[in-house]
């Protein structure tokens, strides 16, 4: 049985995970998944299967023994799926943190493009996040606004799971200002040989659906149980997710949003205090910046 990945990003969604999973994959000596994200340990049915059938379906054919770099921005919060990722892969787990007010108005608006979200403003998001669950369905933890940038308790779950010479966690400000010297350190961790990604390449623009509906329309399709689901049971993974992507880009359009409101800022700098102090420690940051800012 092959090894699992060396590098493993676990969260947090929305915060420039995205970006630094394809600054890492631009290594020459590695690998990555074809489908946005690797849910693979969090998901009972798929990890009895092995590692070896994950890397069937989430991988190209082309992988070999290549070393491999995975990402789940939901992993952090799941500790199941942290306790796996640690006992089954010598992976160095990485996670980033953003500033939980502007990383939930980022995580509504893509909530809203993958057609989880049919909420029309991101005030009536947030009144709705507590009368949802955060298991069933699972895009329920993805509409957790507030929820998913409540930090502390998962990190502590990550400082308590992960060896700390595997355990690595930014700020998107990390990232935003020294991307070449965060890959340089996770390359070395992996043993990964030297190498410069570009990192000028911005990713995860903010986009809109051209259609709300068919958004809804198309995910609901693709809902187990489903006649189309059910239609494609035998069609390969990367196969059915590059075809969905396809469809998924084609409705989507770049999008300028506008900026929060001032007193829905304000309420969620307050609500967030608490919940960044206990943080602070626990990383060895200041995070007084995340105070102010909008």
């Amino acid at each position: 049985m092959r090894p699992g990945p060396r590098l493993m990003i676990v969260g947090a969604p929305k915060s420039g995970s995205t970006a630094l999973f394809n600054y890492l994959a631009a290594h020459p000596d590695v690998r990555s998944h074809v489908h946005r994200e690797m849910p693979f340990f969090g998901r009972d049915d798929e990890f009895t299967h092995g590692w070896d059938h994950a890397v069937g379906k989430y991988y190209p054919p082309s992988v070999g023994d290549a070393p491999l770099v995975a990402k789940h921005t939901m992993a952090m919060y799941d500790p199941a799926a942290l306790r796996r990722i640690v006992d089954a892969t010598p992976a160095v787990v990485v996670a980033v943190l953003r500033n939980p007010v502007p990383r939930a108005y980022s995580h509504f608006h893509y909530a809203r493009l993958r057609g989880w979200e049919d909420a029309v403003t991101f005030e009536e998001g947030l009144a709705r996040e507590a009368a949802r669950g955060v298991s069933s369905p699972p895009q329920a933890r993805d509409m957790q606004y507030v929820g998913n940038g409540v930090y502390a308790p998962h990190v502590r779950t990550l400082l308590d799971t992960v060896p700390p010479e595997r355990l690595r966690i930014y700020l998107s400000d990390d990232l935003r200002r020294g991307a070449l010297d965060i890959c340089a350190e996770l390359f070395d961790l992996a043993g990964l040989a030297p190498h410069e990604p570009d990192v000028t390449t911005r990713h995860n623009e903010g986009r809109a659906p051209r259609s709300a509906r068919f958004a809804r329309a198309f995910l609901a399709v693709q809902r187990p149980g489903s006649p189309v689901r059910r239609l494609a049971a035998r069609v390969p993974s990367r196969t059915l997710y590059r075809a969905r992507h396809l469809v998924n880009r084609l409705n989507e359009g770049r999008a300028s949003f506008p900026p929060m409101a001032l007193e829905t800022a304000a309420r969620l700098r307050e609500r967030f205090a608490e919940p960044n102090a206990a943080l602070s420690p626990l990383i060895g940051r200041s995070l007084t910046a995340w105070d102010t800012a909008p």
